[in-house]
């Protein structure tokens, strides 16, 4: 079932929930219980595999503190230049979860420390074109790109989280944005031109096609699958 259809089918059921017989037993039991208020769990989804933790403050609101990193690496062209890139995902953060119905479907924002980056190294050639020129390999040496993005990210939206059949672990689906901010690029190389002011020139027109590239990791999907044992 989609991420939509499931979010659907839950602002169905929460038309249901001002019947008691949904607010306590069942095949997927919110969470408001008060022995049960607290949680920690693993979390996996498009900002990585990480672990939370949080706090139901009522029926409405809970507090939610969450990590998550990734590594993921393909071949990618950056700037016109074939590359071997990794994209290394690593972020801390903490979120609001409000119900407006008190039960299994709820809105979602909050703020992570974003350590978020990207690296990509110019894969073996004989030349590269670099700005609004060609340049040797040999003379270039190793040619390395990273984009750095903002520290400060944000991220917003909804989701679904219940406990199946009434037990301790809780099962939480949600799906929003993330946004880190348009990335700043660099570049390093090693070889002899390093230091030549004409290399430097176009080297710059590098950094700024790299730039166009590269900004759709500005803001991207956020889609994470939590899985909580709650106490």
């Amino acid at each position: 079932m989609s991420i939509s259809a499931t979010l659907a089918a839950a602002l169905g059921a929460a038309s249901m929930q001002g019947d008691p017989a949904f607010a306590g037993s069942g095949a997927f039991t919110a969470s408001t219980d008060s022995d049960r208020r607290a949680f920690v769990g693993l979390r996996a989804g498009t900002l990585g595999v990480g672990v939370e933790g949080g706090y139901r403050i009522n029926d409405y609101l809970q507090v939610r503190t969450h990590a998550a990193g990734l590594v993921y690496s393909d071949d990618q062209t950056v700037a016109d230049i074939a590359s071997d890139f990794s994209l290394r995902l690593a972020s801390v953060g903490v979120g609001v979860d409000v119900f407006p119905f008190r039960r299994v479907f709820f809105l979602t924002a909050g703020a992570r420390y974003n350590f978020n980056k990207a690296v990509y190294n110019a894969q073996p050639a004989s030349d590269y074109q670099i700005g609004n020129n060609i340049y040797p390999a040999a003379q270039v040496g190793r040619l390395t790109g990273e984009a750095q993005f903002a520290p400060n990210a944000w991220f917003a939206g909804a989701g679904v989280a219940g406990r199946p059949w009434n037990g301790p672990v809780e099962v939480s689906l949600e799906a929003g944005v993330y946004r880190q901010g348009t990335p700043s690029i660099s570049y390093e190389v090693t070889g002899l031109l390093a230091n030549d002011p004409a290399f430097l020139a176009d080297l710059q027109l590098q950094v700024e096609r790299a730039q166009r590239d590269l900004d759709k990791y500005d803001s991207f999907p956020l889609i994470a699958l939590n899985l909580r044992y709650r106490f």
